[in-house]
């Protein structure tokens, strides 16, 4: 076909208009999504379609810059292309940059006519030369939004539906554009990516905040993700937040103007006046059921505004469920709840008083409570409290709870015996055992003279659960065992007074049937939406398994518990930190110590400075699994310092209980002697030995002991005695320890065959419970025999298969050589500058020997002189005796 010369030339097109932008200078590159778009080399069409705000001209940009621009055109569409000939005339221009277009091709003396996009012949003759071209070009039109003439889309799509062999066209817009996506989608020549693919994901944001150098504290991360739903541009506005102001205090509290600004330019703009005035209204809410708009915006059409609101073209509500229930995206709603509590503070607080009705009317009592606090209405927060009070800490709605009686009057919650015990109860669930107490004494002082059956059994619990968290074990029997089970049926608090008692059983050891109470509870709790009760169940049960060595379901259990736990919860959480204890324990069994360590923070986190004793002790228990998993992590002096500095807290005797006993003794006994830090192995021991006698853990210990002095015989012979089942475990998982020591006695003694029915029995025992620990931090020889020994370990093999692929993907450096009691005594008195013949007098030993040591301190430290001796032995914490702060 001749080619075209219309008395209509191309029309003059800026430069910045077909060129493609550059990335910026903080581009996070993001190669899944990069992946995907390569993947679509094959596809007839690109399509990017999101709001404002997601990188899709980033996203683009970046992939165009990695094609080279010899392949890649690109028109940045505006409103002026609603022109046909400056659109085409821009695609024209774009094309003809591109060096795949060889300089004989029509495309490059084509005009453009007075309608391309109902010219045949035009559009014929452009399809002709892309099918002729070498090779596909990409053709980027960004921006599509932009367009909203007919016509011109009807040049692309007879484009489109010609499929020369020569393009591939990718399209980003705001809305879906008129382009055949559907038939496109059936044939599989569609490549799509929205909001879900174009979210941040944490690991995404992470890198994009330290690329921006705004100082947002890492632990702050998961809540701006949360809060920006991983929106490229809330996550860029949150960054220059936290630059400007030092925090991202303003930003999260709906007061950052530059934030607002953009929300209302980028995402509000385009929206009808009547459109924005709903939004705002319904932004009180966090969540908008079917029929709560219309009493909120005051428009029987509220409804449907919302669904229009949530299509695609405008994607500002997002909407879902059966009935239909509407939610604005968080930063979105944060911004405009705070923008009309500015201006229009009696509005707020009418709107909430409204929707406190409308949930209140509709059996949502938790909303309701929610909104009467929010609208100031004291009267109808009382009444509201004395009704569903009990209701609501049963469904785990505390923080709601917690408003609410914040905002009464502290003699209102004085004077009602019921709201005294419902704070009480409130604050042991965060350990605050002080303040638990106070609000105890002032129910007991306004106590009426005859109770209610709810009353009555709301106070029994109360101090049952003081109790258990603070007081001694028997004194928790005993005040379990008042709490009246027969009077608690006939009240909401069945569950929980049976939840109370099973305390009983396991005092007693009778684990079974206080599973099998818990099991029944917990099915009740969940069939009636009691949240808190199940997960004081779940978190029982975890304990349980614990105990019986089940740490698989110990480890299910526990997340169930943290799965509950919203990211925006309150700080404080008892039930949460006992979760995460159980968490920390499985993931140092597992060998997966850096897991152990997040947990392990995480508890000191959620308990704060709480005062009672649980709270105390699930502390400590973390430092000392912390400081278990950085030894083996590399750790090893800070680690061993946190295990003895939390030892030396827990205290010994009644004070602490058998399994933490056992935990800290086993854990830092063994690092200990690891690290030849004999003395603190034998400080470990006699703190042991009153409260686990006769138990096999101190048979473990001694066992150790043995070997490290060289007595392989001696310490297979205190193995042994582990036979006779005289010596029963606290924790099941020491008993495959107690045969990875066996092993190591064994090598020691050259009895091969017994080494070998030594490993195969540890690796069957451990298998089940997926108790990796023992292996995966084994000594070397142990190692050494368990990988000599792959291909003829029968059932055990592909348990040692996962435990030395994870030794390998651990990457722990190999710990240095230990030094003597006698060397770390020198060491000690390197750092005063006395000479060898002063530290030889101090220490009552020869000069002579004195050098030695040192020369042994050098070696092992890889030093020549005595400054870098101080120095690396400061580094390594060889010098430092005590650790200033577990908490951190």
């Amino acid at each position: 076909m001749p080619i075209r010369h219309d008395i209509f030339p191309r029309r003059r097109v800026p430069g910045t208009k077909v060129t493609i932008p550059v990335p910026p200078p903080d581009l996070v590159s993001r190669p899944r999504l990069l992946t995907l778009l390569d993947e679509a080399s094959d596809a007839v069409m690109v399509f990017v379609g999101a709001p404002a705000g997601f990188g899709k001209t980033v996203l683009l940009a970046d992939w165009a810059h990695r094609r080279g621009r010899g392949g890649v055109a690109w028109v940045s569409a505006d409103a002026g292309d609603n022109d046909d000939r400056l659109l085409w005339s821009a695609i024209l221009e774009a094309l003809c940059g591109c060096a795949r277009i060889p300089a004989a091709s029509p495309l490059r003396q084509l005009a453009v006519p007075r309608a391309p996009s109902t010219d045949l012949g035009f559009l014929a003759q452009v399809a002709e030369s892309l099918d002729a071209l070498p090779g596909p070009v990409l053709l980027v039109l960004d921006g599509t939004q932009e367009i909203t003439a007919s016509c011109v889309w009807r040049g692309l799509r007879a484009l489109v539906r010609h499929r020369p062999a020569g393009l591939r066209l990718a399209v980003s817009s705001r809305r879906e554009p008129p382009l055949a996506l559907v038939r496109a989608r059936l044939a599989a020549d569609l490549v799509e990516l929205g909001p879900p693919q174009l979210r941040f994901s944490a690991e995404e944001a992470a890198t994009f905040v330290r690329s921006t150098g705004a100082g947002i504290p890492p632990e702050q991360l998961g809540l701006l993700v949360a809060r920006t739903e991983g929106w490229p541009a809330g996550l860029r506005l949150a960054a220059a937040a936290a630059a400007r102001s030092g925090s991202l205090r303003d930003f999260f509290a709906g007061r950052d103007q530059a934030v607002l600004d953009y929300l209302v330019d980028e995402v509000l703009a385009p929206l009808t006046t009547a459109q924005r005035d709903l939004l705002r209204a319904i932004s009180i809410c966090d969540d908008v059921p079917a029929g709560l708009a219309a009493a909120l915006g005051g428009r029987p059409e509220a409804e449907a505004m919302l669904r229009e609101l949530g299509e695609p073209a405008a994607r500002v509500v997002h909407s879902g469920g059966t009935p239909p229930q509407h939610r604005l995206p968080p930063l979105l709603r944060t911004y405009l709840r705070a923008e009309l509590l500015r201006r229009a503070p009696e509005r707020t607080r009418t709107l909430h008083a409204t929707a406190a009705r409308w949930f209140a009317d509709h059996d949502r009592p938790a909303s309701a409570l929610l909104h009467s606090v929010r609208s100031g209405n004291a009267t109808r927060l009382r009444e509201q409290l004395r009704r569903h009070a009990v209701t609501l800490f049963l469904s785990g709605d505390h923080h709601v709870l917690r408003l609410a009686l914040a905002v009464l009057d502290g003699r209102q919650v004085t004077a009602d015996p019921l709201l005294a015990l419902v704070s009480a109860a409130l604050c042991l669930e965060t350990g605050d055992t002080s303040a638990a107490g106070l609000q105890l004494a002032r129910a007991e002082a306004a106590w009426p003279d005859r109770p209610s059956a709810e009353l009555t059994v709301l106070r029994q619990l109360a101090y049952s659960r003081l109790a258990q968290l603070d007081r001694s074990p028997v004194q928790a029997v005993r005040a379990a065992e008042r709490v009246d089970e027969e009077l608690a049926g006939h009240t909401g608090l069945g569950g929980l007074a049976t939840l109370q008692r099973t305390g009983v059983l396991i005092a007693c050891h009778e684990r079974g049937p206080a599973r099998e109470e818990l099991v029944r509870v917990l099915d009740a709790a969940q069939d009636h939406g009691q949240d808190f009760l199940v997960a004081r169940c779940l978190t029982t049960l975890g304990g349980l398994a614990c105990y019986d060595g089940d740490y698989r379901v110990m480890d299910t259990l526990a997340r169930r518990v943290a799965a509950r736990c919203p990211a925006d919860a309150p700080r404080r959480s008892l039930e949460g930190a006992q979760a995460c204890a159980l968490l920390a324990y499985g993931a140092l069994l597992r060998g997966e110590p850096a897991e152990c360590v997040d947990q392990a923070k995480r508890i000191g986190r959620l308990l704060g400075d709480a005062p009672a004793r649980t709270a105390r002790n699930l502390r400590l228990i973390a430092e000392t699994l912390r400081g278990a998993a950085e030894f083996e992590l590399g750790g090893w002096q800070a680690g061993l310092r946190r295990m003895r500095r939390a030892r030396t807290h827990l205290g010994a005797g009644r004070a602490c209980p058998a399994e933490h006993a056992a935990l800290c003794a086993v854990l830092e006994h063994r690092a200990a002697l690891r690290l030849g830090a004999a003395a603190q192995a034998r400080e470990t021991v006699r703190w042991a030995q009153p409260m686990l006698a006769r138990s096999g853990e101190l048979l473990v210990l001694r066992a150790r002991t043995q070997l490290r002095l060289g007595r392989p015989g001696a310490a297979s012979s205190v193995l042994r005695s582990l036979a006779d089942e005289e010596a029963p475990m606290v924790l099941p998982w020491v008993a495959i320890e107690a045969s990875v020591i066996s092993v190591q006695a064994a090598l020691a003694a050259r009895a091969q065959e017994r080494a070998v029915r030594f490993l195969d029995h540890a690796l069957r025992t451990a298998e089940p419970a997926d108790v990796r620990f023992p292996f995966v931090f084994a000594p070397p020889d142990v190692v050494a025999f368990l990988t000599a020994r792959l291909g003829r370990l029968g059932r055990g093999e592909r348990f040692a298969g996962q435990v030395l692929a994870l030794r390998r993907r651990l990457h722990t450096p190999p710990m240095p050589a230990p030094l003597t009691e006698r060397e770390r005594s020198v060491l000690r008195l390197l750092p005063t500058q006395r000479s060898i013949d002063e530290i030889a007098q101090d220490l009552t030993v020869s000069p002579n020997t004195v050098k030695t040591h040192v020369r042994g301190i050098y070696a092992k430290l890889d030093v020549r002189s005595r400054r870098d001796a101080v120095a690396i032995a400061l580094r390594r914490g060889l010098l430092d005796t005590e650790l200033t702060d577990f908490t951190s």
